[in-house]
Parts: C-alpha cells; sequence; structure tokens
C-alpha cells in the first residue's frame, strides 16, 4: 500500500508541474485569457485519460501505473476546482457571454476528445 501512495504523490507532483508549466505559457503568451490554460490542461486530461484507458485494456498494466497516471498525474493536472472557480467569477463579473462560452467549451470539448479519441483508435 505504501508503494501506492508513492505512486500517487510522484504522478500528483507531475501533474502539478505540468499544469503549472502550461499556466504560465498560456499566461506570457495569451495574457488577457488566463482561463484558456484550464480548458487546456481538463481537454490535455480528457485525451490523455482516453489514451490511458485504451492502453490499459491492451495491455495488462499493473494497478499502481494506473493510480500513478489517473489519480496523480491527471488529478493534479485537471482540476474542477480552478474551473469552477473561474467560471464564478466570469458571473461575478457579468460576462455571462464569456462565462456561457467557458461552460461550454470545457464540457463539450472535454466530452469530444475522450470520444473522439476513442473513436480515432479503435479505427486502427
Amino acid at each position: 500500500m505504501a508503494l501506492t501512495y508513492l505512486f500517487v504523490a510522484i504522478g500528483g507532483s507531475l501533474g502539478a508541474l505540468t499544469r503549472f508549466i502550461i499556466n504560465n505559457l498560456v499566461s506570457v503568451e495569451l495574457a488577457d485569457k488566463p482561463y484558456l490554460s484550464t480548458i487546456i490542461v481538463n481537454v490535455m486530461g480528457s485525451i490523455l485519460l482516453g489514451f490511458f484507458y485504451y492502453v490499459s485494456y491492451s495491455l495488462e498494466l499493473k494497478p499502481n501505473i494506473r493510480e500513478f497516471f489517473v489519480v496523480g498525474y491527471l488529478g493534479s493536472l485537471t482540476t474542477f476546482s480552478a474551473f469552477s472557480f473561474e467560471f464564478v467569477n466570469m458571473l461575478d463579473e457579468r460576462d455571462f457571454m464569456k462565462a456561457f462560452t467557458y461552460l461550454s467549451l470545457n464540457l463539450i470539448l472535454g466530452f469530444l476528445s475522450i470520444y473522439l479519441f476513442l473513436r480515432l483508435i479503435k479505427d486502427f
């Protein structure tokens, strides 16, 4: 069990670092749209989750690998709390169109990215 905790901790560290790097890159390149980093990591996380589940069915991966990647890495890379906070801030600013667009993009792109990735993989 201690090994599982270690795998989750290492995966979480790498996911947090990836999120931090993406956030910094987006804030430098698109300073007026800081919320885009959340959309990017959520879509990226959805694609990676679809990829992982495809690979895990193709290969017989150990449970520790699943915990490392899904709970640790993806759990800290993608975050519902940041999404919720940014959405509420947009509502507080009364920018309802931006809030609706942000909500829609996160949900639709997240679901579509998993769906399309799994569809593409099945065709190969």
